[in-house]
């Protein structure tokens, strides 16, 4: 295994040469370009990606399943931590930089990391967190960071479920 800063601004990505390469983007990575990329992308049907959390003594981890042909944009993180890249292939875009990282690969996100990624091959990621929390909810609220476009459209969604149990007073709650 090998170590290779990708740039200042980037994650080390730390695994075989041969499955992580990188290539600059444009130099103006903006967080603000991308949430209007998610703005315009939410209302478009969205898939569902199945996730499971694990706990040990000290330690969150959260995996995700993607399918292939699908275009993700993750949360901004607070924290840094690893991912570890279980199954797959995708092309993943971290501060202006298009990393294409096929597994089995680990790279370490830094602070302030909004990933966008493209998935050719149907993708297993883990994240691994250093925390004592066991709360799914406050997990979530301590780790990410969800723009004002992701919760704007969750609101909708919540204002149509509402609509919905309205006008039908015999619908089950989720």
């Amino acid at each position: 295994m090998t170590t290779a800063e990708v740039d200042l601004m980037c994650p080390t990505i730390i695994g075989a040469d041969t499955n992580v390469e990188s290539r600059s983007a444009s130099k103006n990575y903006d967080l603000k370009q991308i949430e209007e990329l998610e703005k315009q992308l939410l209302p478009l049907q969205q898939v569902e990606v199945p996730l499971e959390h694990m706990f040990a003594p000290g330690v969150y981890a959260r995996q995700v399943e993607m399918p292939a042909d699908t275009f993700i944009i993750g949360h901004q993180h607070n924290t840094e931590h690893f991912n570890i890249i279980l199954t797959g292939r995708a092309s993943v875009m971290m501060d202006g930089v298009v990393h294409e990282v096929k597994a089995p690969a680990i790279l370490k996100s830094g602070i302030g990391v909004r990933k966008i990624l493209y998935i050719h091959e149907t993708m297993r990621w883990i994240t691994i967190h250093p925390t004592h929390e066991t709360d799914v909810q406050r997990l979530e609220d301590m780790l990410v960071v969800k723009s004002d476009a992701f919760l704007h459209n969750q609101a909708l969604k919540d204002i149509e479920q509402f609509k919905t149990i309205l006008n039908n007073p015999n619908t089950e709650t989720p």
